[in-house]
């Protein structure tokens, strides 16, 4: 994934003024903007979600491509509803269980055949990008689930598995799979293709050993503007795990971070650097190095670097980051 925020073009504008981030290993851009209160208990649900969770009755999404920022070939346990708004039409390929594939157009015009709306079948592999030959092409839509999405329902396509299976869709197939996903290790080999491999589907660190890296050799990722991160360990850091993230952020002198919740466990703060504000629900406190902030889940919070330098500090939260447990609220100066 690129992790770079576009910074010029109404693409730029979206992605700031909705506060997206990227979506892990899938790759386009997301901003979650609704999650149901209501759940639906395990035992309710289809029986392909058999050994997970309860979840929620629905969720929603904007959702934004660009060339470099694609939506990778995936496929998810629940059925999910595409919606065009605007920007250049979308080559949306679908590679269903039977062999068949096809590549429709999300786009506006549908008295010329596009698809205002497209619902993918559950169990079926799809990706997109921007149609057009554009470098600053983007396509900005939307995306519905019911039930509400997890990510253990999310399933990353191997480009040698899906080649194999789909081999009149090859050259689609390649331009929609980052080079991480071209071959499935080794290590990952025995979880094969089926759904709810939610940890087999990932890359694995360099070896299955204690090790050592530098946090500047993380995946730096900007999340807005003048709000930047290294994703140290966690579902796309440089230590890939699902028990924790560990994340060092930076806030630039006068940014923030926008007000957040977070839905899928406790939050915990230690500023390393810099001077700032920590608000939680709407109570602010002063924060500087050597401060701890603890977030409980599902509390309202932002933090605000000062106006004369930047802000510091690692997170860490247990299980690792969940993109489904995690909604945007109202700006915070940033």
């Amino acid at each position: 994934m690129s992790a770079v925020l576009p910074s010029a073009g109404r693409a730029g504008l979206l992605i700031a003024r909705h506060r997206m981030a990227l979506i892990p290993n899938e790759g386009s851009w997301f901003a979650l903007n609704h999650v149901s209160a209501d759940r639906i208990p395990a035992a309710a649900l289809p029986t392909r979600y058999a050994g997970t969770g309860p979840r929620s009755f629905g969720s929603a999404i904007y959702a934004l491509l660009t060339r470099a920022d694609f939506s990778a070939m995936h496929r998810l346990r629940t059925e999910e509803t595409w919606h065009f708004y605007e920007g250049e039409p979308a080559e949306l390929v679908l590679l269903h269980p039977d062999g068949r594939g096809e590549v429709l157009c999300l786009g506006p015009d549908t008295l010329a055949g596009q698809h205002a709306q497209v619902t993918v079948p559950a169990g079926v592999w799809m990706g997109a990008r921007p149609g057009g030959k554009n470098g600053d092409a983007y396509t900005f839509f939307g995306c519905t689930l019911a039930p509400g999405f997890d990510y253990a329902d999310y399933e990353s396509g191997w480009r040698d598995e899906l080649v194999s299976a789909y081999p009149a869709q090859a050259v689609v197939i390649a331009a929609l799979i980052r080079p991480e996903f071209f071959t499935r290790p080794a290590a990952n080999a025995d979880a094969g293709v089926g759904m709810g491999a939610a940890v087999a589907d990932k890359p694995a660190p360099a070896a299955e050993r204690s090790w050592v890296f530098a946090a500047a050799d993380a995946p730096r990722i900007v999340a807005g503007p003048g709000v930047s991160l290294h994703e140290l360990a966690g579902r796309t850091g440089r230590a890939r795990t699902e028990e924790v993230s560990f994340a060092r952020f930076r806030l630039e002198a006068g940014c923030g971070t926008g007000s957040s919740r977070y839905v899928g466990g406790d939050e915990y703060f230690l500023i390393i650097q810099g001077t700032g504000v920590a608000t939680l629900g709407a109570e602010p406190a002063p924060v500087g190095p050597g401060s701890v902030v603890v977030i409980k889940r599902g509390e309202p919070h932002a933090m605000m670097a000062d106006a004369d330098g930047p802000l510091e500090f690692f997170t860490v939260l247990a299980p690792a980051f969940n993109p489904a447990h995690y909604q945007a609220g109202t700006q915070n100066g940033a």
